[in-house]
């Protein structure tokens, strides 16, 4: 067993006794910045790795993971001696999640929302207790304090957060309080459902497409509409499998 192999069961095992993600997003990153870039560059490289493979508890750590968090707790300079190292590796997959893609689709920020005519605190309270006809409405909000108030409702179905995840367009705010829901975010329907909408910020979906059985990662790789990113990581776990097509015009990394 390698080092960083050795520290990254460690990490995970620290992890799995922490209850809330923004707990062990907290733990994780305090970790990490006791040590060198070079070793973090590893450690991340194995955590994807581990995860991909469904081994342990990894995953748990690859969606803790928060690059603008751990940036502004270890500095740019930390970061980018990261971003360096894990070039110099070759850890392709590191690299798209230090880079914090844009989307496959951008929404329109400025797009009408049809509940702005009600006041956003008398939204908060009935996405908190509203009835099911008053909840249904509240999917449509793009508001993330509502979303996130939403989310947390009982009476809230998978059928209901399914609709709320794959809605076209979404706002980004709105599709990463999905992936931070505590109780929502461990459904794989919900995962998939995220990473399979282009106006999911595709940072996220490099988090989860780690985690994705083949048949799912084929729809990824198959889809125009997503990230290149994430068809070409996507791709990459088929033909590992050795399910691959055989066609030769899949996605490929954009060098823009």
């Amino acid at each position: 067993m390698s080092i960083q192999t050795s520290t990254a069961e460690q990490i995970v095992s620290a992890l799995r006794a922490v209850p809330e993600r923004s707990m062990r997003t907290h733990l994780l990153i305090e970790k990490l910045c006791t040590f060198s870039p070079k070793h973090v560059a590893h450690l991340l490289q194995t955590i994807i790795t581990e995860a991909a493979g469904r081994r342990g508890d990894y995953g748990l750590a690859l969606e803790a993971l928060s690059v603008p968090q751990l940036t502004l707790r270890a500095g740019n300079a930390f970061m980018s001696d990261v971003y360096v190292c894990a070039r110099q590796s070759g850890f392709e997959e590191l690299l798209r999640i230090l880079s914090r893609p844009g989307p496959g689709r951008a929404c329109d920020e400025k797009q009408e929302n049809g509940q702005d005519e009600i006041p956003s605190g008398v939204r908060v309270a009935m996405a908190r207790s509203g009835n099911r006809q008053q909840l249904g409405r509240m999917l449509a909000d793009t508001n993330p304090l509502v979303i996130r108030t939403l989310l947390k409702n009982p009476a809230l179905t998978e059928s209901d957060v399914l609709k709320l995840s794959s809605r076209r367009p979404a706002a980004a705010d709105v599709q990463r309080e999905v992936f931070h829901s505590q109780k929502w975010s461990t459904r794989y329907s919900v995962k998939k459902s995220l990473v399979l909408n282009p106006y999911t910020p595709t940072d996220i979906g490099m988090k989860i497409v780690h985690m994705l059985m083949i048949q799912d990662l084929r729809c990824i790789a198959e889809s125009r509409d997503l990230h290149p990113w994430l068809r070409e990581t996507a791709l990459q776990y088929v033909r590992a499998d050795g399910t691959d097509s055989g066609e030769d015009d899949g996605p490929h990394i954009s060098d823009e």
